[in-house]
């Protein structure tokens, strides 16, 4: 198993700072939920276009990947292409990772990547660096939610590459976000979440996750602004959606642990349906931002179990008046 490539992460650490041995491949335990995951996000709002990568491989070795791109510039029907179930190395780490049609290129820990995928369809190069320390929820007081993980980290970071679908070649150079989730998942546990990330450049991310669970409300995540990265320790969210629970618009006032407040609004320009399990669905909304009024990027991930979706469906608006956003 690949060991790290690089030093200490040279960003400044905080309370939450991780191993850089957790950039690696993870040895899982003998679970039938036991799996872990790597994704890597994309945004690019003057085209209407948006796209991530997702690479996954369980306890038996057996792995898969999926790149999926969407959105009005993409045409009618969103591009997804995904493989499962591909015999993988024990030894193959995440320094040279192939799934399918997918390469990842760990380069130094916590730091950089490469992700290029070909197909006959789509072609991407992706580089990441990151802009600041990865949050791993494993530092939280309560920890990372045993269902969920035994650990994780995300990172927000600069995005360079290109996209070509078909004879169109679409250069960027934007702001995007990774992470790493490593133990379990059970699909059937969380009731909803809300998943988001947003930056508005080099400086200045956000990040968090409030997922309903077990009867509890619990929330992980950062704030990076102003030269602190710091932890959330509260959440006040409002949002638009239309009659299928899809987002389409949100707001949300996130204070951290040194007390500051930053305002997080957001518009979807691109949303993809991600039928991830027989028990859920992600409505992958992903948007123009505003953070504290500066322009940016961002995505919001929202989690709808399909026994509640295809309750309410045949419903719609009568039942289902929208929430204010705001």
């Amino acid at each position: 198993m690949n060991k790290p490539t690089a030093p200490l992460n040279t960003l400044p650490r905080p309370k939450f700072s991780l191993d850089p041995c957790h950039d690696n491949r993870h040895i899982l335990r003998d679970d039938p939920n036991a799996r872990e995951s790597l994704v890597f996000m994309l945004q690019l709002p003057e085209h209407n276009i948006a796209a991530f990568v997702y690479t996954w491989v369980n306890n038996q070795h057996k792995a898969g990947a999926a790149l999926c791109v969407y959105g009005p510039g993409v045409g009618a029907a969103p591009i997804f292409e995904v493989v499962d179930n591909i015999p993988v190395p024990a030894d193959q780490g995440f320094d040279q990772w192939r799934v399918g049609n997918v390469h990842v290129v760990h380069g130094a820990a916590l730091q950089s990547a490469d992700v290029n995928y070909v197909s006959d369809t789509v072609n991407l190069q992706y580089h990441f660096d990151a802009t600041h320390p990865a949050y791993n929820y494993g530092s939280h007081a309560e920890g990372c939610p045993n269902w969920l993980a035994d650990d994780r980290f995300e990172q927000s970071g600069q995005v360079t590459g290109t996209l070509t679908l078909g004879d169109r070649k679409i250069p960027f150079a934007t702001m995007g976000h990774r992470d790493h989730s490593w133990g379990t998942r059970d699909w059937g546990v969380a009731q909803h979440w809300k998943w988001l990330e947003a930056q508005t450049g080099p400086e200045t991310s956000v990040h968090f996750y409030e997922i309903g669970a077990l009867g509890r409300t619990q929330l992980r995540g950062y704030v990076q602004r102003d030269g602190h990265i710091a932890e959330v320790t509260a959440v006040d969210v409002s949002f638009r959606h239309d009659d299928l629970l899809r987002h389409t618009e949100i707001t949300a006032n996130v204070t951290d642990e040194l007390g500051r407040t930053t305002r997080v609004t957001g518009k979807t320009f691109a949303l993809f349906e991600f039928k991830v399990s027989p028990l859920a669905t992600l409505n992958e909304g992903s948007m123009s931002v505003e953070i504290d009024g500066v322009s940016g990027v961002g995505h919001v991930e929202m989690c709808w179990p399909n026994a509640y979706l295809d309750y309410l469906t045949p419903l719609k608006a009568a039942l289902m008046p929208t929430t204010p956003a705001g």
